[in-house]
C-alpha cells in the first residue's frame, strides 16, 4: 500500500476490503454506511466522496478487485451474440424455467424502493423464481397499472414484500402502493420487510436526519422522531437473509421442489432435441 497515504485512509480501505471479502459486489453506499457503523468514518457528505475516492484509488492500485464494487446506473447494454447454432442450443436449454407458481397457494413479488440494491435482490429471488420490481422510489402510474394487471391475471392470493428506506417517503410506501393499486383494480397484501426502527436498533445502523422538505415529514417525525436511515445501511449478509426468509415463509417449498425436479427432466430432454438438431 502507498505509505504517502494518510493513516486514516489506510484504515479506511483494509476496513472496506474486510467488509467486501465477506459479501460481494457491494456499491459504494452499502461499504459506506457499514464504515460509518464501524465507526471507521462519520456519517457525512464529505466521508461519502472521500470513500468513493478510496475505493476507485485502492482498485486501481489492485488491494480491491474491481468486480468486488458494483455500479447498478451504468452499465453496458450489449447485444448477445452466440458463436453458432450449438452454443445458442445450450442457452436455450439454460435458459428454460418452469412456472413455479401453478403450484403455489399465493403469487409473490418483491418490491424495492432503489435500483442499486438490486443485484443483491436479483441474486436471492432467483432460485424461488420470485418477481423483482425496482420503484426507484415511488412507482409511476406505468408500472402500477401494469402491476395490477399482473396481479388481477393471477388466480390466486397476492402479497408483495417491500424494501425500503426507514425515512418519510418509505414509511410512506405501503400505503401509497395499496391505494394506487386498489385504484386499478388489485388489492394484494402489502408488507415491509426492511428497513425498520427495529433494524435500526438491532443492527446499530447509522442514522441521518429526515428530509424537511418532504411533506411527510412532520407525520413521521411525530411518530419515530428526526431520524432516516437508508436501506443501504444493513449489512449485506442480514439483507440477504431477510429477502430469502420473507419469501421461503410464503412459499410452499416441497410443491418448489416438485417442480424443479420436473424442470430438470424438461431441460435434459430439450438438450438432447436442440442437440440433434445442430448437430
Amino acid at each position: 500500500m502507498c505509505m504517502s497515504r494518510h493513516a486514516k485512509t489506510i484504515e479506511l480501505i483494509e476496513t472496506a476490503k474486510d467488509i467486501l471479502s465477506a459479501g460481494h459486489p457491494m456499491t459504494v453506499r452499502q461499504v459506506y454506511y457499514q464504515l460509518v457503523s464501524r465507526q471507521v468514518i462519520k456519517n457525512s457528505r464529505g466521508q461519502y466522496q472521500a470513500v468513493s475516492n478510496a475505493l476507485v484509488d485502492a482498485r486501481r492500485e489492485g488491494l480491491i478487485p474491481w468486480e468486488w464494487i458494483e455500479d447498478r446506473l451504468r452499465r453496458p447494454r450489449s447485444v448477445d451474440m452466440w458463436s453458432g447454432m450449438a452454443e445458442f442450443g445450450e442457452t436455450c436449454r439454460r435458459a428454460y424455467r418452469r412456472d413455479v407458481w401453478s403450484t403455489q397457494p399465493t403469487y409473490l413479488e418483491v418490491w424495492l424502493e432503489k435500483d442499486a440494491l438490486s443485484g443483491i435482490f436479483e441474486d436471492v429471488l432467483d432460485p424461488y423464481g420470485v418477481t423483482l420490481n425496482v420503484g426507484r422510489g415511488y412507482d409511476g402510474w406505468s408500472s402500477i397499472h401494469n402491476a395490477a394487471t399482473r396481479f388481477t391475471d393471477s388466480a390466486r392470493a397476492v402479497t408483495v414484500l417491500y424494501f425500503g428506506d426507514f425515512d418519510p417517503s418509505g414509511e410512506d410506501m405501503v400505503r401509497s402502493l395499496e391505494e394506487r393499486l386498489a385504484d386499478q383494480g388489485a388489492e394484494p397484501e402489502v408488507i415491509k420487510c426492511a428497513l425498520t426502527a427495529e433494524d435500526i436498533e438491532r443492527y446499530n445502523l447509522p442514522p441521518d436526519f429526515a428530509k424537511k422538505t418532504d411533506t411527510r415529514a412532520a407525520a413521521f417525525i411525530a411518530e419515530h422522531g428526526d431520524i432516516s436511515v437508508e436501506l443501504d445501511a444493513l449489512p449485506a449478509d442480514v439483507l440477504r437473509n431477510r429477502i430469502e426468509e420473507e419469501v421461503k415463509v410464503r412459499m410452499d417449498l416441497e410443491a418448489l421442489e416438485n417442480v424443479k425436479a420436473l424442470e430438470e427432466k424438461e431441460s435434459a430432454k430439450l438438450g438432447a432435441l436442440l442437440g440433434g438438431m445442430t448437430a
